[in-house]
């Protein structure tokens, strides 16, 4: 007599097949999370940079043309006297 449950196999919660993928499936799936986690790393270093970078003024830069001083004054300000010596200059431009 045989005992109930002595010859019954035990099935696997997952078949053996889900777990086996095709080679070109591994490849383009390791190549695709690469490329993510770059992009995602490349996206993270160029926010955290700007955060630090200087913001742009507004303001304008002169040089005298006295003593070759270079300074800058406000944006509304269309001529600016130099603060070593005094003489009235225009804005230049790079």
């Amino acid at each position: 007599m045989a005992r109930p449950g002595a010859g019954a196999r035990v099935q696997d919660a997952t078949p053996l097949n889900a777990l086996v993928m095709a080679p070109d499936t591994l490849i383009i799936a390791y190549t695709v999370s690469l490329l993510a986690a770059f992009s995602g790393l490349g996206l993270y270093s160029h926010f955290l940079r700007r955060r630090f970078e200087p913001t742009p003024t507004e303001d304008r830069i002169f040089r005298c043309s006295t003593c070759a001083f270079v300074y800058t004054d406000d944006a509304d300000v269309d001529r600016s006297r130099c603060p070593q010596c005094g003489t009235v200059n225009e804005s230049i431009q790079f």
